[in-house]
C-alpha cells in the first residue's frame, strides 16, 4: 500500500504534519485557495545572542513560475520543453 507524503517548502516538518491536510493541497491545486500561511516560532542566533522569533511563512502556493500547466490543470512541463509551442 502506497502512503502519501506531505511536503511543503519553507515550513517545518512538524508544522506541516499538524496543520497541513490533504484538502489544503487539493484546494491550492484546484485554485480554490491561492496560498496557505503558517505561523512558526523559532530560535535565531545573531552575534551569538539567542532570540525567539515569530515568523509567518508561505506554506503552500498555487503560483509556480518555473512550470507550464497543461490543459488538464494537473500535469506540468518545465518551461523550454519541446512539447510547449
Amino acid at each position: 500500500m502506497e502512503r502519501s507524503r506531505r511536503k511543503s517548502h519553507g515550513c517545518k516538518e512538524t508544522r506541516c504534519k499538524k496543520n497541513v491536510h490533504h484538502r489544503d493541497f487539493l484546494a491550492v491545486l484546484k485554485r480554490e485557495k491561492i496560498n496557505t500561511i503558517a505561523k512558526c516560532n523559532a530560535f535565531k542566533s545573531t552575534n551569538h545572542v539567542l532570540n525567539t522569533v515569530h515568523m509567518t511563512k508561505l506554506c503552500l502556493n498555487a503560483f509556480d513560475d518555473k512550470r507550464f500547466i497543461l490543459e488538464d490543470g494537473t500535469n506540468t512541463l518545465p518551461y523550454g520543453h519541446y512539447r510547449i509551442v
